[in-house]
C-alpha cells in the first residue's frame, strides 16, 4: 500500500507529524490526517456433517493456488454476515447461514496493507461444492488432512474452531 503524497481533500503536499501517539501523514493546509485503517475481511468457517472443514484453493493472489478458508473483503454498506454469505456462494456455490463469531485477527498483507480478518461460523444445508470466480477448487477436508494454510489468521481461526 502506497502513502499519499498530496492531500486528497485540498491537494497540499503531505508531511509526517506525531498525531495521537503515532507518526501519520498530515496536511498543513486543511488538517486532514491519513489514519491508514485496516481493510475488513470475512473468513467463513464451515464444518460438514462429518466434521470436515470447507477450504478453497485460491484462484487469485495473494497465495494463488494454495488452500484457505472461503472469504474476502467486506464491501461498503455490507455486514460481515452478508459478506460471508456472498463470498461463500461466490467461491463454493453453497448457500450459508451465519452463526457465531470464531475470532478476529489483524494481519499484514503485502498487497493490501493491514487487514482485519473476522472469522465467522456458517452452516450449510447442502455440501456439494462448486468452485467459483475466485477459487480453483472447493472441498471439505478432514482436520487431520488439512494442508498448510498460508494465512496466519486462517490457521488461528481453524484452531479456535476445532478447540471450541
Amino acid at each position: 500500500m502506497q502513502d499519499y503524497k498530496y492531500c486528497p481533500m485540498c491537494r497540499t503536499s503531505l508531511g509526517w507529524d506525531f498525531v495521537e501517539g503515532r507518526d501519520r501523514l498530515t496536511c498543513k493546509g486543511c488538517g486532514w490526517i491519513n489514519y491508514r485503517n485496516p481493510l475488513p475481511v470475512i473468513a467463513c468457517i464451515v464444518s460438514s456433517r462429518n466434521g470436515e472443514l470447507l477450504l478453497i484453493k485460491r484462484g487469485v493472489e495473494p497465495s494463488k493456488g494454495r488452500w484457505a478458508l472461503p472469504g474476502g473483503f467486506i464491501e461498503a454498506h455490507e455486514t460481515s454476515q452478508e459478506a460471508g454469505c456472498r463470498e461463500l456462494r461466490e467461491e463454493t456455490g453453497l448457500a450459508g447461514e451465519p452463526g457465531r463469531l470464531v475470532g478476529v485477527y489483524s494481519q499484514e498483507s503485502r498487497m493490501y496493507g493491514s487487514v482485519l480478518v473476522i472469522g465467522m461460523e456458517f452452516t450449510v444445508e447442502k455440501e456439494d461444492t462448486r468452485a467459483g470466480c475466485d477459487a480453483k477448487d472447493a472441498k471439505f477436508i478432514t482436520p487431520a488432512a488439512l494442508p498448510n494454510i498460508p494465512f496466519i489468521s486462517h490457521r488461528k481461526l481453524i484452531e479456535n474452531f476445532l478447540c471450541a
